[in-house]
């Protein structure tokens, strides 16, 4: 059979690392092209790292990125609530009544749908396998491809590698290291990483904090919701003194953030 292979690009450690080393032939395939999913939201520094990205393995393989978008996560939400948008993308905000996160369609509405669009129109007669970058250490996250003309393929899993070897390999390359990709207003962000944003990216951790605000009561809820799991404001956790027992967006199961 005929395979696209497709690689699933976050612009994140695991990603990056395996488009990297994919490209220099460490994997059984190579793949064919790349593709990022833009929400929109994403802190600035995975786009500088994007950009430096793009250039670099089409200097240096002649190797194609791809960028899709739905549209801007942030914005698109913000529309809804003040009249202008009839719907919006389900967020897994907390809410004060269950705990727990609501039902989300974020990531299917503006990563899986935006790149299963674009593979339906360049595939042609060809099946799908699409990598994605999940490292031994989240192995949790796999699941198998609901479509019958897409397979996952997940190399690191395959290799055996963890995160700690992918973050060694870039320093002993003497390649920039990228930071964690995901949504600026991802509720299943870890403690860790809010407590860094806020010292290291004030400005994104305010817009962070001021999309919170906006969210506190969405239409047709009962009760109000979060991006904080401890069901408070985002300014006001105290992430010094309330570590998360739960490891960076280890929640996230569709497999395609974060990496």
């Amino acid at each position: 059979m005929d395979y696209f292979n497709v690689l699933s690009l976050g612009a994140g450690k695991q990603s990056s690392y395996m488009l990297l080393t994919a490209l220099e032939g460490a994997y059984e395939y190579r793949p064919d092209i790349a593709i990022f999913a833009d929400t929109g939201c994403e802190p600035m520094y995975v786009y500088e790292y994007l950009e430096w990205l793009i250039d670099y393995v089409k200097m240096k393989y002649e190797f194609d990125v791809v960028i899709v978008k739905k549209g801007d996560l942030v914005k698109d939400t913000i529309d809804y609530l003040d009249g202008r948008n009839s719907r919006s993308s389900a967020i897994p905000l907390f809410s004060e009544i269950s705990g727990g996160p609501i039902n989300r369609q974020c990531t299917a509405d503006y990563k899986i749908a935006p790149i299963n669009k674009w593979l339906q129109e360049h595939r042609g007669k060809r099946k799908v396998r699409k990598w994605i970058g999940i490292s031994l250490d989240e192995i949790e996250r796999m699941k198998e491809s609901p479509l019958k003309y897409q397979e996952h393929y997940y190399p690191l899993v395959a290799n055996r590698i963890r995160l700690d070897e992918i973050v060694h390999w870039y320093d002993k390359q003497g390649l920039p290291e990228p930071g964690k990709s995901a949504c600026l207003i991802c509720p299943f962000h870890s403690h860790s990483y809010w407590q860094r944003l806020k010292k290291e990216f004030p400005e994104e951790f305010e817009m962070a904090c001021k999309f919170d605000e906006r969210v506190r009561q969405l239409p047709n809820m009962r009760g109000k919701t979060y991006l904080s799991r401890r069901l408070k404001p985002l300014r006001d956790v105290n992430f010094d003194y309330e570590p998360s027992l739960f490891p960076e967006l280890i929640e996230e199961c569709h497999g395609l953030c974060g990496l």
